[in-house]
C-alpha cells in the first residue's frame, strides 16, 4: 500500500470549516450556487477514504450523466490541490490495473463502470436518481447526497437508505460509519421543501443531526465580487434570491397559475442513457442536443409556441404524448437584444438530429406585425422561412384572436387540475425548460383587476427572461389547442380577426 501524504486545503469558507469540525454523522447543507459543496464533497470522500480502507460509500446525484459531467470535474480539481491525481492514486469508471495489485472494498462492486477505485482498496460509487432502484442491491458505510433539492424523497427513503449498511465489525468504531451527507441549495419546488425537516431533527437530536445554510457570498474570496453582479444580472431574480443568496422561496398566493404544482407537473429524469452510454458521457462527440432527451421522440411532430418582441424572443417547444397521454414542455429558448433569426437558429440547431422534422407554430397576435419597418414579412413569415430551409414543414396554427386573462385564468385552473381526464396531462421539463416553470409560478395577478401582472416585462434592468413572456408563449399554445376540452365556457375574445 502507497505511502501518501495528503496536502492540506489552502483555504476554508465558513460554512465549509463548520461542516469540516461537526463530528454529528448526519449533516444537511443548503447553500447557495458558488458556495463551495464540491469541497465538501471532496472532503468527506477524502476522509472516508483514510478512515475506512475497502469500505464502500455511494456518491448520489440527479444522473449518472450529472455527477459525471458536473458533480465530479470540480472534486478532481480538489483532490488535486490536495495532492492525490487521477491515474496515480485513484481511477475514475474502471477497476485499478491488476498489476497494480490493489486491493478491492470487502463487498466489492461487480461493474467499475460508476466508481472511483481508491489504491486502499476503498471505492466510490456513484448512484443515479432517476435509477435510484440501483442502490437497493449495494450495501455502503457512508452516503453523500449531491443536489439534495432536486432528489426525490420516496426514493431516498424507499430504495436508497436502507443500502446504508454492513461493516460494523470493521468501520463501527467511527463515528460517522452510516452517516449521510445532503447537500442542495434552496429548493426552486415545494418537492424539495423535505430538506427543512432536518433542522427540526437538529433541535430533536442535536447529537446526530446537524442543519446549515449559507448564502455564496460566504465564498466571495474565491468567487469575486463580479460573479455576483453576472448572476442577477442574468439569473430571475426569484431564482438568483434563491440559488444565490439561498433566500428561501416564498409562495405566490396570487399567483395567475395558482393550481401549478411542481410536485404534480413537474420532472427531472429526462436524460435519454441510451445515447449517452452510446457516446461515453464524451460531450466532444455531441450530446447537447435532442438525442439526448428521453422525452423527445424523435419519430413525433413537435409544437412551439413563440412570444415575439422587440428586446427578447422566447418559445416553447412541446410534443403530444399520447401513449402515456402526457404534452410536455420539453424545452425553452429565449434570446434577449438579439434578432428572432438567433433564436430560431438556437431551435434548429438542437433538434438538428429530430427524425421527423415537422412542427406546429403557435403563437400570440403579436406574431402578424412585421419584424422591422422595412420589411413587408411578419414574425411567423419569418420564422416559417428560415424552418423550412432548415428543411422543417412547417404548420402555423396560431389564432389570431386575443384570449381574455379571465378565460386563460379559468382554463389553466381545469386544464391543470384535469379532474375529468379529457385532456392530456400537463409537465414541464425542470432540466430543460425551469425557466418556464419560473415564469409561471410567479406570475401575479393585477390587484386592482383580473389580469396576469405583466409589469415585469417592462421593468428596467432586469433580462426579459425573467418576466412573464415564457408564460404568455405558453398560454398560446395550450389554451388554442385544449380549451373546448376542459369544460363548458366559451372563449370571450373578440372574434374579429387581427391582422
Amino acid at each position: 500500500m502507497q505511502d501518501i501524504e495528503i496536502v492540506p486545503a489552502p483555504y476554508y469558507n465558513y460554512p465549509q470549516r463548520v461542516i469540516k469540525l461537526c463530528t454529528r454523522p448526519h449533516k444537511m447543507f443548503i447553500g447557495g450556487r458558488g458556495v463551495g459543496k464540491t469541497t465538501i464533497i471532496a472532503d468527506q470522500i477524502l476522509d472516508c477514504m483514510m478512515f475506512m480502507p475497502r469500505g464502500k460509500i455511494s456518491l448520489n446525484g440527479l444522473t449518472y450523466f450529472h455527477i459525471r459531467t458536473k458533480s465530479m470535474p470540480p472534486i478532481i480539481s480538489h483532490l488535486e490541490r490536495r495532492g492525490l491525481y487521477r491515474g496515480l492514486h485513484y481511477f475514475v469508471g474502471v477497476r485499478a490495473p491488476k498489476k497494480l495489485g490493489w486491493p478491492e472494498p470487502f463487498q466489492p462492486p461487480l461493474d467499475y463502470t460508476n466508481c472511483i477505485h481508491w489504491y486502499n482498496g476503498f471505492v466510490v460509487e456513484f448512484n443515479s436518481f432517476d435509477r435510484p432502484e440501483m442502490a437497493r442491491s449495494g450495501s455502503y458505510d457512508y452516503m453523500i447526497f449531491d443536489e439534495a433539492t432536486k432528489l426525490k424523497k420516496s426514493a431516498i427513503d424507499s430504495d436508497v437508505l436502507p443500502a446504508n449498511r454492513g461493516n460494523g465489525d470493521k468501520f463501527g468504531h467511527i463515528r460517522f460509519h452510516h452517516g449521510t451527507l445532503f447537500l442542495g441549495s434552496q429548493p426552486l419546488t415545494p418537492g424539495g421543501d423535505w430538506v427543512f425537516e432536518y433542522e427540526k431533527m437538529e433541535t430533536e437530536f442535536p447529537k446526530e443531526f446537524m442543519f446549515l445554510e449559507a448564502s455564496a457570498r460566504y465564498n466571495e474570496r474565491i468567487l469575486g465580487a463580479r460573479y455576483f453582479r453576472d448572476a442577477k444580472r442574468t439569473l430571475p431574480a426569484l431564482v438568483y434570491d434563491i440559488e444565490i443568496e439561498n433566500i428561501r422561496r416564498k409562495t405566490n398566493i396570487n399567483g395567475f397559475y395558482p393550481a401549478l404544482s411542481a410536485a404534480k407537473h413537474c420532472y427531472y429524469d429526462s436524460y435519454n442513457y441510451a445515447f449517452y452510454d452510446g457516446i461515453g458521457h464524451d460531450l466532444k462527440d455531441g450530446g447537447l442536443d435532442s438525442r439526448g432527451d428521453a422525452d423527445c421522440i424523435s419519430a413525433l411532430e413537435l409544437y412551439a409556441s413563440f412570444d415575439f418582441g422587440s428586446t427578447q424572443n422566447c418559445m416553447v417547444v412541446c410534443q403530444w404524448h399520447r401513449v402515456s397521454n402526457e404534452f410536455p414542455i420539453i424545452k425553452n429558448f429565449y434570446v434577449e437584444n438579439e434578432t428572432l433569426a438567433v433564436l430560431v437558429d438556437k431551435f434548429i440547431e438542437y433538434y438538428q438530429h429530430h427524425q421527423r422534422k415537422a412542427i406546429n407554430i403557435y403563437g400570440g397576435s403579436d406574431g402578424t406585425r412585421r419584424n422591422d419597418a422595412s420589411s413587408r414579412q411578419t414574425y411567423f413569415d419569418d420564422v416559417t422561412m428560415q424552418l423550412t430551409k432548415a428543411g422543417w414543414i412547417v404548420n402555423v396554427c396560431a389564432e389570431l384572436h386575443e384570449i381574455s386573462h379571465m378565460d386563460k385564468f379559468i382554463f389553466w385552473h381545469k386544464f391543470l387540475m384535469n379532474d375529468s381526464g379529457n385532456t392530456p396531462d400537463f409537465r414541464i421539463n425542470m432540466n430543460n425548460a425551469m425557466e418556464t416553470f419560473v415564469s409561471m409560478d410567479s406570475a401575479p395577478v393585477l390587484p386592482s383587476e383580473f389580469k396576469k401582472d405583466k409589469s415585469s416585462e417592462r421593468r428596467e434592468g432586469q433580462p426579459r427572461w425573467k418576466a412573464t413572456d415564457l408564460s404568455d408563449a405558453v398560454d398560446n399554445l395550450y389554451y388554442w389547442m385544449f380549451f373546448q376540452s376542459v369544460g363548458d365556457h366559451e372563449p370571450s375574445h373578440d372574434m374579429s380577426i387581427i391582422g
